[in-house]
């Protein structure tokens, strides 16, 4: 390993700077203003042009590594949050669907179990933030069986339709039969993130 010897280096340095000041005295500092004056601009300009800038694109560049690497930190818990939030927007109705998808899935279901509905009112909407309830309430005459069948078909209808209320009162006549008020609703996202 090389020795540094700073006592030489700082008779060197004293001996330039009594060269240039005895140079200054002499021959005058008229004769060196251009080369002064451009010795002092030369350092601003390359300050502003040069190192200003890379040192403002580094800031950039240094905030997008922070953004990466925060993201690289949540990015599973991001991935598994994204994923139920998707699986939860395939099991409601989409927004065109609106005008006709609870009632045509109960007419359908009612249908399919061979019920006729003494009353089926329409679906009323109830505006949340993102979204709409539609709710829709019916009355029936069934048998047990029926309405058990009923009730399957919706609960596990795609997308969900979600049984609100049930009141079910036997009835003296017919035997068997019963007096069934059945209240539906669904969610229909307008929003979807």
């Amino acid at each position: 390993m090389a020795k540094i010897d700073l006592n030489q280096i700082a008779g060197k340095v004293q001996d330039e700077i009594r060269l240039l000041s005895s140079t200054l005295k002499e021959k005058g500092s008229e004769r060196f203003s251009r080369t002064l004056s451009i010795a002092l601009v030369v350092p601003i300009v390359c300050y502003f042009m040069v190192y200003a800038r890379a040192r403002k694109r580094l800031n950039a560049v240094a905030g997008e590594l922070a953004m990466a690497r925060a993201t690289a930190t949540y990015l599973d818990t991001y991935k598994d949050l994204k994923s139920r939030l998707d699986y939860s927007y395939a099991m409601l109705p989409l927004p065109k669907d609106r005008a006709n998808f609870l009632s045509d899935a109960v007419k359908e279901a009612l249908r399919a179990e061979g019920i006729v509905a003494t009353d089926f009112q329409p679906p009323s909407d109830v505006e949340v933030p993102g979204g709409v309830v539609q709710n829709l309430n019916i009355r029936m005459r069934v048998k047990f069986p029926e309405l058990m069948a009923f009730l399957t078909r919706m609960e596990s209808s795609k997308p969900v339709i979600y049984i609100n209320n049930l009141d079910i009162s036997k009835l003296s006549e017919p035997i068997g039969l019963n007096d069934v008020s059945c209240g539906l609703s669904t969610i229909i996202p307008l929003e979807r993130f």
